[in-house]
């Protein structure tokens, strides 16, 4: 009977052994930190993207697609090719757009417009890596591991107005962003692909002209 009771005693403990022994998952904070470090020292990121609106209330998905160019630390173009042709270029705090209906070049200042300006401060902060910031601004959580995929709520009522969440999922390694998906208040939302990229391809300064 002893060694019956033994037995069972052991079966029983031996899951919370296990459990013990069996490795802590790995916490945000310490994502973010891999991710970061994984990215580092990547200089510049060139590829092609996907982009897909998608309108819930009318069924609708509305697609388009190009290429993006980055470059460390804070240079962007984003190239739309279909359906419309249009160029972003950003160097800095000095931008060039230019698209096929106006057919010129227009210089501004990135500071001049705010809602730009957002948007590519969440370009600079995505490829350049600085994913230990988003806690500033953003309720963070591991939706997905291996390959990883984050989960970001925004903290501020006047960015809730516009974006409900944001996720960002990243390729096997975490060496590049693979897709990012921002829904909207109302579960609209637009999806990022990205693909065929390269990593430190040595991007010159021509690409952050734009020449027509």
């Amino acid at each position: 009977m002893r060694f019956v009771f033994a037995l069972s005693l052991l079966l029983l403990l031996a899951p919370l052994a296990l459990a013990e022994d069996a490795p802590k998952p790995e916490t945000v904070a310490e994502c973010l930190k891999r991710i970061e470090k994984s990215q580092s020292d990547h200089k510049d990121f060139v590829g092609r993207f996907k982009q897909e609106k998608h309108i819930l209330l009318f069924d609708e998905v509305i697609e388009s697609n190009g290429r993006f160019v980055f470059r460390k630390p804070n240079n962007v173009r984003w190239e739309y090719e279909k359906p419309h042709q249009s160029i972003l270029v950003i160097a800095g705090d000095d931008g060039q757009k230019w698209t096929e209906t106006t057919k010129k070049v227009e210089k501004f200042k990135l500071s001049d417009d705010r809602g730009l300006d957002a948007v590519v401060k969440q370009l600079f902060t995505w490829f350049k890596g600085e994913f230990t910031k988003l806690g500033d601004d953003y309720d963070v959580e591991i939706a997905e591991r291996s390959p990883t995929k984050l989960k970001m709520t925004p903290k501020k009522d006047v960015v809730k107005k516009f974006i409900a969440s944001i996720e960002v999922k990243f390729t096997e390694k975490d060496e590049a962003i693979a897709s990012v998906k921002i829904t909207e208040p109302g579960d609209d939302f637009v999806l990022y692909t990205f693909s065929e990229t390269k990593l430190d391809s040595g991007v010159q300064d021509e690409e952050f002209e734009i020449k027509k």
